[in-house]
This record gives structure tokens, sequence and C-alpha cells, in this order.
């Protein structure tokens, strides 16, 4: 069993660790031991498992508000244990500990619902207390099933603001420490190469070298049926990449879920980003693109923010102008409108020697 809780209420820092029960699960001893002493003087109850079949026998006598778990065990490893927990206990918030090689792995926790991740090994244990913190908080006030994690790291609101004294810089500074943890990460989270909806089938196809920082695509469907995608160059941010590129996904997702109506805008969503941008120290302008594809009308729109790109449905190509970065007003770059699809179109943008990328949006068969 796990605890569920009330109605949302605003809550101090010391109300959200009152009473907490924290499922510490790792097979190193020493580790469980220094970890469970430290959430034991933070105030916490803790409840230890060495693997992750061990984790989900306590689980069902347990209450348990929080889980944090190492990836790599024996018996049952991190990515099994968070597969099931999200399976079983879909609102017990979760916080995985990773090796720094283990990125991939970290991305498909991220897919499951883990809601943070902290290096191993753990060299500051406040950065522990600060994830377990703001974890319960958001899963108290019955937030934690509206945030995805670079949501949650940013803690955007509704407007795409990002409160300084609350931005969890350090996960940032790690992943800038670590380039190739970075890349690891933005690769491993990009999402299908293939989604549908009714006649609708969007597939897209992304080459790229392997020693730049990478292009991330993204996209959402809308529940009017339009299909919402960006496209970032993490590799044109100066320093800060890959939380940019980060801090993008969190608020396009944002945008799209706390839309007032269901017709996304791209101005607006480029003036929240840009807000975003500059509120945060650690994002940069960026290379990017947006568009949305309204299904119904079978049209599409694209505001470039700095990719050049070629449009083409078979009868009319056109060319999409690069524009202002996003970051650097793009908003006056100019928006191409309600490109007709007919029964198919195809979107691309290559940067020689480096990569390339497509999106094919067409009509196919519901089987």
């Amino acid at each position: 069993m796990y605890k569920t809780h009330s109605q949302p209420v605003m809550t101090s820092a010391q109300e959200v660790i009152n009473q907490k029960c924290i499922m510490l699960v790792d097979d190193d001893p020493i580790f469980r031991r220094i970890t469970s002493a430290f959430l034991n003087a933070q105030g916490y109850e803790v409840i230890e498992a060495e693997n992750g079949l061990d984790a989900l026998q306590k689980l069902r006598n347990a209450d348990t508000d929080l889980v944090v778990c190492d990836l790599s065990m024996p018996v049952l490893d991190g990515i099994e244990l968070v597969e099931e927990v999200s399976l079983e206990y879909p609102s017990l918030p979760m916080i995985v500990v990773s090796a720094t090689d283990e990125m991939s792995d970290v991305a498909k926790a991220l897919r499951f619902g883990i809601k943070d991740f902290l290096p191993k090994p753990i060299e500051n244990h406040q950065h522990l207390a600060s994830a377990i913190e703001n974890t319960l908080k958001d899963s108290f006030d019955h937030l934690s099933d509206q945030r995805d994690f670079s949501s949650q790291w940013f803690c955007v609101d509704d407007g795409g603001e990002i409160p300084e004294d609350q931005e969890l810089h350090w996960h940032l500074d790690y992943l800038q420490d670590n380039p190739s943890a970075a890349k690891d990460l933005l690769h491993a989270l990009l999402p299908d190469k293939d989604t549908h909806q009714g006649i609708w089938k969007c597939s897209y196809r992304l080459l790229q070298s392997a020693d730049v920082m990478p292009l991330v695509f993204d996209y959402a469907w809308m529940m009017n049926g339009q299909f919402a995608f960006y496209l970032v160059d993490s590799s044109s941010a100066d320093q800060g990449g890959a939380a940019t590129t980060l801090l993008v996904r969190a608020l396009f997702h944002d945008y799209l879920r706390n839309l007032k109506s269901f017709n996304p805008d791209l101005k607006d969503m480029a003036d929240i980003l840009e807000k975003g941008i500059q509120c945060s120290e650690c994002a940069t302008p960026v290379n990017a693109l947006f568009g949305i594809a309204d299904l119904s009308e079978a049209t599409v729109s694209i505001l470039p923010a700095g990719l050049d790109a070629q449009w083409s449905n078979g009868y009319v190509n056109q060319h999409i102008a690069a524009g202002n970065q996003l970051g650097s007003n793009c908003k006056k770059n100019f928006i191409t409108q309600e490109l007709p699809i007919r029964s198919g179109c195809q979107l691309s943008m290559s940067c020689l020697g480096a990569s390339s990328f497509s999106l094919n949006i067409h009509q196919g068969s519901t089987n």
C-alpha cells in the first residue's frame, strides 16, 4: 500500500517532511546506511530494500510516500522496478540515482514518469534533500501527474516564468560539465519515430553526427486532432545547449497542457519560450523551428526560429527562411501559414556534414 493524499493545500517544507516515509532501494549497504542516516536526520522515516524485488515486496505492506532507487541492481534492476511501480502504483513518485554512464537508462526511467534523477555518487546530500522535498510537495499538491521531469527541474508556472530561487541549477550544471551525459540524455528522450491519430500518420527521420550536440525533435497531439511539434539544434547554443533544449521541452509541453482554448498559437508559444530563456541563467538563444498541423483542415503552419527548412507537398515547394533565433525575438519572424498538406507533405532541413531531418505527415489507413 502507499499513502493517498487529501485535497491540495499550501505546505511548508517542514509540513512536507513530517510523517513522510521514503523507501531507499540500493544493493550497496554502505550507500543505504549513509543515506538512511541523512534522511532520518532530516525527519523522514526510511525503509530500506536491497533490490527491486525486495522493494516490490515491501511496498505491499508499507505506507510509502516516495521511492529513491538505484538503476543498477541485481535480481530486479531499477528500470524494471520503475516500470512495475508505474503500473502498480501510478501515483507513487520516484527519484532515481544513476552513474554518469547510464544516461540512456535515466531517459528510459524518465519516460515511465520518474520525477527526478541524481548522478551517483551523491557528493552533496542537500541535492537529494531538495529533490525529495520538491517531489513530495508536487505530489501533495496534486501537481505530480501534471509535470514531466524537466518541468519540475525548472519549476515553470502557467506563464512560462521561472522563479530564480526555485530553479534547480545543479542539475543543469551537471549536464553542462558532462557533455557526454547531456548528449546521451537528449538522444534518449527523442519520442517514437512514428505516431498516428485517426487516418493521419506522422513520422520523422533524424541522422546526425555523434560528435556534436544533437538536433532534438518532439511533438504532441492535441485533443482536437492538431499535431504540434518543434525542432531544436542544441549545438547552436554557446554554452547551455542541453539546458536550453530541456527548458524548451518543459515549456512546450506546459504551454499545451495549460491552453485555455484548444488552439495553440505559435506566437504565444514563442513568447512564453523566450520569457523562459530570459528568466533562466542556464539557457541561451538557440536555433529552433515550431509548427502546428491542423489535420481537420489538412494544413500546416510553421514559425522558424533560427533554422532554415524546406517544405513540399509534392505539388508546391516552400523555403522557410531561418529568421531570428529562439531567444532573440523570433516572434518577429514570418509565420508560413496554412500550407496545404493534400494527401501528404514533408518538412526537411540539413546541416551539411552534421545532421539531416525530415518530418512526413500523410494520410493512411487506420489498420
